[in-house]
């Protein structure tokens, strides 16, 4: 089993479940205020529902091999899909060094899973 799996799994579901629960979190790591009920909201739902989200098909996919490679597959074009909308972000605005560090990981992790590495 691709230890790429496992490491995706804690990191999806450690972003997930500490940001559904705290999502001023983030505003510690990029900045960002979070001032409002919807700006939380959409916090809880982007990185929170969606990291718990994909860590259960992680964990799927360890537990399943016979759909490990489909959702190896989908879960890297999602990673690869957040660098490539940071890394186009990143060429329009200079962003903070935290930003390139989750852009990075994200690009990283996303080929180890579709490569199923």
């Amino acid at each position: 089993m691709p230890i790429s799996l496992f490491v995706a799994f804690f990191l999806f579901a450690a972003m997930g479940g500490a940001l559904l629960w705290r999502p001023q979190y983030l505003t510690q790591l990029t900045n960002v205020e979070l001032t409002t009920i919807e700006s939380r909201n959409e916090v809880r739902a982007v990185y929170g529902g969606f990291g718990i989200a994909m860590a259960l098909a992680l964990l799927v996919a360890m537990i399943l091999p016979e759909l490990r490679g489909g959702i190896m597959l989908t879960s890297g074009l999602a990673l690869l899909g957040m660098a490539a909308g940071r890394g186009y972000a990143a060429w329009l605005e200079l962003p903070s060094t935290m930003v390139w560090i989750f852009l990075v990981l994200e690009a990283v992790m996303g080929f180890l899973l579709f490569f199923r590495i």
